[in-house]
């Protein structure tokens, strides 16, 4: 039974795997906006979780009372819900969910080039002499502090222009003062 009405195996299957990937994936958007520090935002998906979870459950429980081949196979729905709403609650959050990054950037050389592409794309750096533990050779560690959205960005243009480089990304609480060029 589902809201009152007797639905066939295949139909409580494809409620409970539709609903379960989008109560997962609530879930994972909560618990990113949770840890990044967006209490209304959390509380308001939270409370569409448990919703849609408590009657994802409801219809499950309500049609595992014939055998155990039919409670096999909800179970086995279950879980795919779960599976694809934990992965899409991944990609919704990577998209709507702005975290701030610091990139350090070890060049192989002494690249003038890539920092100036950097500038001219409008992003802000702090350039510092390094020394290569090994080689001995100088070289600069450039630092950039961005979000998510421009990071595939940067590391193309590392690729690009010094594929020998080391590249540390980091993920930061807070970034306070400094230069945030508008990126062109």
């Amino acid at each position: 039974m589902f809201f009152g009405i007797q639905l066939p195996l295949w139909a409580v299957c494809i409620i409970i795997v539709v609903g379960r990937s989008i109560e997962m994936t609530l879930c994972g958007f909560r618990t990113v906006c949770t840890v990044k520090g967006k209490p209304f935002i959390a509380a308001t998906v939270g409370f569409f979780e448990v919703f849609l979870w408590f009657n994802v459950v409801k219809a499950a429980l309500d049609y595992v009372t014939t055998g155990t081949l039919d409670t096999l196979t909800i179970a086995l729905f279950y879980s795919l819900g779960f599976a694809i709403g934990t992965f899409l609650g991944c990609k919704l959050s990577t998209i709507f969910v702005k975290t701030k990054l610091d990139v350090q950037i070890i060049l192989s050389s002494k690249n003038e080039q890539l920092i100036e592409i950097f500038k001219e794309k409008g992003y802000g750096q702090t350039i510092l002499n390094a020394r290569g533990s090994n080689s001995g050779e100088e070289t600069y560690m450039v630092k950039i502090e961005t979000d998510n959205k421009s990071i595939n960005e940067i590391k193309s243009l590392v690729d690009q222009y010094d594929p020998k480089a080391f590249v540390s990304i980091r993920e930061v609480k807070e970034v306070v003062g400094g230069y945030f060029g508008n990126k062109k």
